[in-house]
């Protein structure tokens, strides 16, 4: 099991966190990228004292990381067990993208609504994030494509003026950036996701809320649809898919 990241001062050693974070801040980016990246595999026991020593910080620090990873279902705390990296299924991604369609899909149709001068400035800066996630699309990785996806749906529902369901989302979108991350390490993928941003944007643009309420639910479960094979494959056969686990 190893975090270390670009930049580290060598085998087992980590850069040390920035002076402008908290360590247990610093603890939970790292962690956090870790599992994204699969660098920390869906399964792996987390050894606290390997951790902590790979990141310069003290267990403390590092339970509190892991406590609010936990939050997010990316890290499992089982009794008399080690922490572990949550594990991926079906079921969960299931759970999880049909969530997100009902909220997307009702978030997108209220970005529609808005009022036209501050839908159209905002439209202006999703032009350049899709010109931006292009240019990623063509081989940046899958890091920088998830943020710029991230940014992407976070401009268009800021639009919708509901904090109370971004809210809810915000939640659902933590525990499925694993999914996102798996989904758009296939470059076709990728290619595929500003394909269906555009056409999403073209609608709110237009003010069309049923249509962007449509293709951003259609793009949210076409998501779901990819991955579920990709997640089947990866277990064991005859294995039963784990249960999500349940606040």
């Amino acid at each position: 099991m190893t975090i270390i990241t670009p930049g580290g001062t060598g085998p087992g050693k980590q850069a040390p966190a920035p002076w402008n974070l908290r360590k247990t801040d610093w603890a939970y980016q790292q962690l956090r990228e870790g599992i994204l990246s699969g660098r920390l595999a869906p399964g792996e026991r987390l050894n606290q004292e390997r951790l902590a020593a790979e990141l310069g910080i003290s267990r403390g620090p590092l339970r509190d990381a892991l406590s609010r990873l936990a939050t997010e279902h990316l890290v499992v705390d089982r009794p008399h067990q080690k922490w572990t990296v949550a594990e991926v299924s079906v079921a969960d991604a299931r759970d999880v993208y049909n969530g997100r369609a009902a909220l997307e899909g009702m978030l997108a149709a209220a970005a529609a609504q808005a009022a036209g001068p501050e839908r159209a400035a905002r439209c202006a800066d999703l032009d350049e994030l899709l010109a931006r996630q292009e240019e990623a699309a063509r081989g940046a990785g899958p890091t920088p494509l998830r943020l710029l996806d991230r940014r992407f749906h976070d401009t268009v529902y800021a639009l919708a003026a509901m904090p109370a369901s971004l809210g809810a989302l915000d939640q659902l979108r933590a525990r499925s950036d694993r999914y996102i991350a798996l989904y758009l390490a296939d470059t076709c993928r990728a290619h595929t996701s500003v394909e269906e941003h555009t056409r999403i944007l073209d609608a709110v643009r237009d003010g069309d809320a049923p249509r962007a309420s449509l293709l951003t639910r259609d793009h949210v479960l076409g998501g779901l649809t990819a991955l579920a094979g990709g997640i089947a494959a990866r277990q064991p056969a005859g294995a039963a898919a784990p249960e999500p686990d349940r606040p």
